[in-house]
């Protein structure tokens, strides 16, 4: 009689459980749909849209562009003039391209196009989107978006596209400099692309003592190498494993003299052999090596001489573990053997004794 009623309880307690583990379905209630305000009661849905393409900066490696192209189109029933409204993100900029005009108190946002679009027709416009930031900037994204707008104002949700700065990467320079004669010296530059991908461009910073002056390749008129030497621009693209050779060609007077060369900028690039040091001479040709990096602020001194890269000491050699017979060994053998030894002469005199 006992036996029945505790399986009667037990069961309704397992089926109680079970109700409360299972999560209930039937009664939630549907999620509310999140409707764009342009397309509520009394709102016609727009019918200028506008979508964009990635983005991706190169070239200038202080101020790199790129292009924006934007597809703007009219899926209404009937012509009608297609805008866009771009927005763009900090430290980007809008230089060129798509028949934009600034918009209206809103900063970093332009209304472009314009033209005429027959019902289902489209236009693409290609644009130009520059870095402003103050500084180089490598490895970032930013995000802007783009929106149709019509005639009268109405305008589509905006579609965010991304904008690639570029990256990091090793950039290596070797350089090697001739003797002066009548007063001149030619530099023979290398420059290897040691990254994995294409590099849009780069500087070349020669910093001159007195007595010294770069005579070709012109010099950029940045100002950025103002008073301290001379910044040659190599807007080229460079792939990856491609070396770029070229000359410098120097004036120079007063004896032997010093000159420093180095990439910039020299926040993207990642490995140390970006810098040289050359001697210019009378008697014969200087080579250059590789020294540290030079300071990220271009006007430092150059220094006069190669910097010499500081001794390494060699690693310690790793103690490797003892394998042999030790001391501890031997002794334990040796007490394993008197212990022995006094065992059986005790063994002996017992059975003597019997």
């Amino acid at each position: 009689m006992n036996r029945p009623l505790r399986s009667g309880i037990v069961g309704a307690a397992v089926l109680a459980l079970s109700a409360l583990a299972t999560p209930t379905v039937a009664g939630a209630a549907p999620a509310k749909p999140t409707v764009s305000p342009s397309t509520t009661a009394g709102n016609a849905a727009p019918t200028i849209l506008a979508r964009a393409d990635i983005v991706f900066l190169g070239g200038d490696p202080w101020h790199p562009s790129g292009p924006l192209e934007v597809k703007v189109v009219n899926e209404g029933g009937a012509a009608a003039k297609g805008f866009f409204v771009l927005r763009l993100p900090q430290d980007a900029g809008l230089t060129a391209g798509g028949d934009c005009r600034a918009g209206d108190g809103a900063p970093r946002t332009w209304v472009c196009g314009g033209a005429e679009l027959p019902a289902g027709g489209d236009r693409t416009y290609r644009l130009t989107v520059t870095s402003s930031a103050a500084q180089p900037v490598f490895g970032v994204t930013g995000w802007g978006s783009v929106a149709g707008q019509d005639a009268t104002g109405r305008a589509d949700r905006p579609t965010e596209f991304r904008i690639n700065w570029p990256d990091r990467t090793t950039l290596r320079l070797r350089a090697t400099a001739g003797p002066v004669v009548d007063g001149a010296a030619t530099m023979r530059v290398r420059v290897t692309n040691t990254g994995t991908f294409d590099i849009g461009g780069y500087s070349l910073n020669v910093a001159t003592p007195d007595g010294v002056r770069v005579t070709a390749p012109g010099c950029s008129d940045s100002g950025r190498m103002n008073g301290v030497g001379c910044e040659i621009l190599r807007e080229r693209r460079l792939a990856g494993g491609a070396t770029d050779s070229f000359d410098v060609r120097v004036a120079a007077t007063g004896g032997t003299k010093s000159v420093r060369l180095w990439l910039a900028p020299t926040n993207r690039y990642t490995n140390a052999d970006t810098s040289v040091t050359l001697r210019l001479t009378g008697g014969g040709a200087g080579g250059g090596a590789a020294t540290t990096a030079p300071p990220a602020d271009p006007t430092t001194p150059a220094t006069t001489a190669a910097t010499t890269a500081p001794a390494t000491p060699a690693p310690k050699a790793t103690e490797l573990p003892r394998t042999g017979t030790t001391t501890i060994v031997y002794g334990l053998i040796g007490v394993s053997l008197l212990t022995l030894g006094g065992g059986l002469l005790l063994l002996r005199r017992r059975l003597q004794r019997g």
